[in-house]
């Protein structure tokens, strides 16, 4: 019998990454969910074994890289591998305009976003260069490949994360290990009920609630099923590159092996 992979999710207790854990669950992984949220993390872990008990929901910070370390060794010592590892952890709190929000918010939404997924890249890269093999999925967003006016500090780090994970890519080129960055697309989470529902959102952010309205949001699977492509490796020639749930998978496919890959990475237009 074909052993099943193992993939590692961060900030799997609500929202896009609780839809992933559920999905690669359903596909067969066993899934390891991680979060901060100790009731969540139960909360999930019961949905996860609905398919196996095998599943684990552990908490973890992402800032903290000695939590990662710990984590990583744990699963490496339970399960023996990492085939996947997606980034889903993030933050948005700061809120408006750059000289105006709380500076603790816009340092926590970089410092989660951008060193939360650096800390977690520097846990598991070594463990799939042993193992000779793996992917990293790197969830990005608002802002990635344009302007976010009033969600700076959401937009610049992941901006940063898309150049990390094609910086990261170059550098494991001579690897089987792929690196993918995933924009998943609006989604009805936690994180953008906060953006349409507080003061600051509402004021600064209602164009979001209009794009609701407009039905622009994806449905809940939607982003886990494209990571599930980039996971299963349907999608390896954009390693390095930045994929939109809205990208038709037909079309990604058509695309793959010509020069306008290009189109998916971030470039200054001159």
């Amino acid at each position: 019998m074909e052993q099943k992979k193992v993939v590692l999710i961060t900030g799997a207790t609500r929202g896009i990454g609780r839809n992933t854990a559920l999905f690669f669950a359903e596909k067969g992984y066993k899934v390891i969910g991680t979060g901060r949220d100790s009731e969540r993390l139960k909360e999930v872990k019961e949905e996860l074994d609905t398919y196996s008990s095998e599943h684990v929901m552990v908490s973890m910070d992402v800032t903290q890289p000695t939590e990662i370390q710990d984590v990583v060794d744990s699963v490496m010592k339970q399960f023996g591998q990492i085939d996947v590892w997606i980034n889903n952890a993030g933050a948005f709190k700061a809120i408006g305009p750059t000289w105006e929000v709380r500076k603790s918010d816009w340092i926590n939404d970089v410092t989660t976003n951008l060193f939360g997924t650096f800390h977690c890249i520097q846990a598991v890269v070594p463990i799939m260069i042993s193992q000779g093999f793996g992917s990293i999925i790197n969830v990005v967003g608002g802002g990635t490949i344009g302007a976010f006016k009033y969600g700076n500090g959401y937009g610049t780090s992941k901006t940063a994360v898309a150049r990390l994970t094609e910086n990261l890519s170059e550098e494991l080129d001579e690897t089987p290990i792929k690196v993918f960055a995933l924009d998943p697309g609006l989604n009805d989470t936690d994180m953008t009920r906060y953006q349409r529902d507080t003061k600051d959102g509402q004021r600064y952010l209602s164009d979001i609630e209009g794009l609701f309205e407009q039905k622009i949001d994806v449905p809940p699977f939607q982003a886990p099923q494209y990571a599930y492509y980039m996971a299963n490796g349907e999608l390896d020639h954009y390693t390095g590159r930045v994929v939109s749930v809205y990208d038709r998978l037909e079309t990604l496919k058509e695309h793959a092996s010509s020069s306008e890959q290009d189109s998916y990475k971030l470039r200054l237009n001159k």
